[in-house]
């Protein structure tokens, strides 16, 4: 993921900006998901969180293209017209720009709606599903394992969901309890998947915020507070993730 930047992949080089861009395009891949299948159900509230994932996607793209060192030259912008199919970031890019265009097309109530749609969902999918892969496939990278390529998607759609709960949508709740849940299991198990070394780095680096995010994400099961629990747990951890993850390992 790191060359995609025209950057060598060694090195801690990432800051708050990339966190939050891990934390943003969750949302964002979210809510265009959510958005995609109330349009596919004629839901009343569809266009409203159309709206909120093209906004979302908006607010990610600009981090996305701010946080890279080679933002102000040129031959960057062929980074996002150009399509390299190794590269998770690539994917997580298109996925992006065209869940913008299929899902402003649906808000203009332009083309035909219902294809329009299923390629919004489809596109959702994939910028869900990025971030975790783009992790994944850093071997070097002794706390990036394939587990993320689960937990990452689970807890973009429990940012999703806990924003449609505090938005007044009745029909999130249940959902996001469901897929806090899930997400909380992997996060459990996450730690015992690591090797002695990695796992001691985690610990020793990010021990204290990974259990206050765990515990945090126990509040999701609340009604009155649960929302904002599951909230800031599945945000914190994908920025602790990010962060804590960049570690290569002792004496590399």
């Amino acid at each position: 993921m790191t060359e995609f930047y025209g950057l060598p992949n060694a090195g801690e080089f990432w800051h708050w900006t990339n966190a939050l861009h891990f934390v943003l395009v969750g949302l964002a891949g979210g809510v265009a998901l959510l958005a995609a299948y109330l349009h596919l159900k004629r839901h009343e509230e569809a266009r409203r969180y159309t709206l909120w994932a093209l906004a979302l996607i908006a607010l990610d793209l600009f981090v996305l293209w701010a946080e890279s060192p080679a933002r102000f030259r040129f031959t960057h912008v062929w980074l996002f017209l150009s399509f390299h199919p190794q590269s998770p970031i690539g994917w997580g890019a298109w996925g992006l720009a065209l869940s913008f265009l299929t899902g402003g097309l649906l808000f203009l109530g332009k083309g035909p709606q219902r294809a329009l749609a299923w390629a919004f969902l489809l596109f959702s999918l994939v910028a869900l599903a990025y971030p975790g892969m783009a992790l994944a496939v850093n071997l070097n990278r002794p706390l990036w394992n394939a587990l993320l390529a689960g937990l990452f998607p689970l807890t973009a759609l429990v940012l999703a969901l806990a924003l449609a709960a505090l938005l007044g949508s009745p029909w999130a709740r249940e959902p996001l309890r469901l897929f806090a849940g899930a997400s909380l299991l992997l996060t459990a198990l996450y730690p015992l998947t690591l090797a002695p070394e990695a796992r001691g780095h985690l610990l020793e680096e990010g021990g204290f915020p990974f259990l206050l995010f765990l515990l945090l994400g126990l509040g999701a099961f609340q009604e009155r507070l649960g929302p904002w629990m599951g909230l800031l747990s599945a945000a914190g951890l994908r920025a602790l993730l990010v962060l804590v993850g960049q570690w290569q390992g002792f004496g590399l």
